[in-house]
């Protein structure tokens, strides 16, 4: 699937692991944590005047800078407004009425779609997998001459296919499947490489759980992640965008530099340990180690979506979260809030002692809203648990499943 994306980006009839392509890009994107700095370069390189290649195939996002909580990042998220107003770049999500986590977003608007070459200065842009497309994180000087030429070189990596086959059992999240295959791959074992998740399992899958596949590949160091495109993917597609696409598969003889092969019933819950995503453990493990938490974080673009928050909420109703535990939901997206909102999953949560934040990244970066005092302990629902990575390097934070936090909200320490 990979190869078959960047041969047709190319303009080549194939391409070999490890050979070098120039690439057509559909969707460039930056957000306002580089646009400052993207913009002052952008400028500096190609002249007062110059232009974005075009502008229709350009995204700009206000995600990790947002509300701000000082002047130098009020400039981050105006330098946003800035740029795409000198070069008219409408796919523009500000702070406000429909924003969100760039990655949530695009993804909800129907912008990543099957056989598109799709780069952003954010490592999890990994995510667009799960829509068939190629996803790729890669730095600011990638992303200004992408903006300015709409063209960027790649080495075609070598595939991994990982295989699930069967039911999941209840219970057990996507968060528990990729930490448990982070586990087993380490956090460089795919670097440079293609992860193909394959398999009924996948095929199967709800559309949010399958980003959040994709979303965390980049912990092991995956260039890109790439699944077939799922009944249910398709027909999610055709409700978001009128845009024609073509979805690509990988030939039956194609050969694999690695395969995995896992029964879906063996998964169990998962979780991370400081202070890196493989350092996991199986939930039965950690429950007799009776980790008390101080703060329970469910958000992010792997975190904060709206089957995340949906259970959650299921777990919570009715209940009260533990004494000295906080809990803050922040939805990835104004659409996820929005739906929290209608449904009445606000009050549901509300109602159990959780703290609801905008949407943003926030404390997933250790920017704002979330950050950690020294020897405090956070249970997330995020991507990433290196040391410093919540704002503090003297607090603790561990990964699990949604399922894994409400649990532990209520528990006081991670369980389930």
């Amino acid at each position: 699937m990979t190869h078959k994306i960047l041969a047709q980006a190319s303009g080549n009839s194939e391409v070999k692991s490890g050979e070098i392509i120039e690439a057509r890009i559909d969707l460039c994107f930056a957000h306002d944590a580089a646009t400052q700095m993207l913009r002052e370069l952008f400028y500096q390189e190609f002249g007062d005047n110059a232009k974005v290649w075009e502008p229709s195939r350009i995204a700009l996002f206000q995600d990790h800078m947002v509300p701000a909580k000082d002047v130098a990042t009020r400039h981050f998220a105006k330098a946003v407004e800035q740029f795409s107003k000198e070069q008219g770049i409408e796919k523009t999500f500000l702070y406000g009425h429909d924003y969100g986590v760039c990655h949530t977003v695009i993804c909800e608007r129907g912008l990543a779609l099957p056989g598109k070459m799709i780069i952003g200065n954010d490592s999890h842009s990994t995510t667009y997998g799960a829509f068939n497309a190629f996803g790729c994180g890669v730095g600011i000087v990638d992303i200004l001459n992408a903006f300015y030429t709409g063209e960027l070189w790649f080495q075609v990596p070598e595939i991994i296919e990982i295989r699930i086959d069967g039911p999941i059992r209840p219970n057990i999240m996507a968060k528990d499947v990729i930490l448990h295959i982070l586990g087993d791959l380490g956090v460089a074992g795919a670097s440079g490489k293609t992860i193909e998740f394959t398999g009924s399992t996948i095929d199967n899958m709800d559309i949010e759980e399958r980003m959040t596949l994709c979303n965390m590949t980049i912990e092991a160091g995956a260039t890109n992640a790439i699944m077939a495109l799922s009944d249910r993917v398709a027909a999610y597609l055709k409700t978001k965008t009128s845009e024609q696409f073509e979805p690509v598969s990988t030939d039956p003889k194609f050969e694999y530099v690695n395969r995995l092969h896992y029964p879906a019933e063996k998964f169990e819950p998962m979780v991370a340990l400081p202070h890196s995503p493989d350092n996991v453990y199986s939930i039965s493990e950690i429950k007799q180690k009776h980790i008390a938490v101080n703060q329970i974080y469910v958000g992010s673009c792997t975190g904060g979506k709206l089957i995340d928050i949906q259970i959650v909420a299921q777990e919570l109703a009715g209940k009260q979260i533990a004494e000295g535990v906080t809990l803050m939901i922040i939805p990835a997206t104004m659409r996820v809030y929005r739906e929290l909102l209608r449904s009445g999953i606000i009050e549901t949560l509300m109602d159990a002692g959780a703290v609801l934040e905008s949407p943003g990244c926030k404390a997933c970066d250790g920017v704002h809203s979330g950050i950690l005092g020294d020897e405090e302990v956070c249970l997330s629902t995020t991507n990433r648990n290196f040391k410093g990575r919540m704002g503090n390097p003297k607090s603790s934070v561990y990964l699990a499943s949604p399922y894994i936090a409400a649990k532990s909200a209520l528990a006081g320490f991670i369980t389930d």
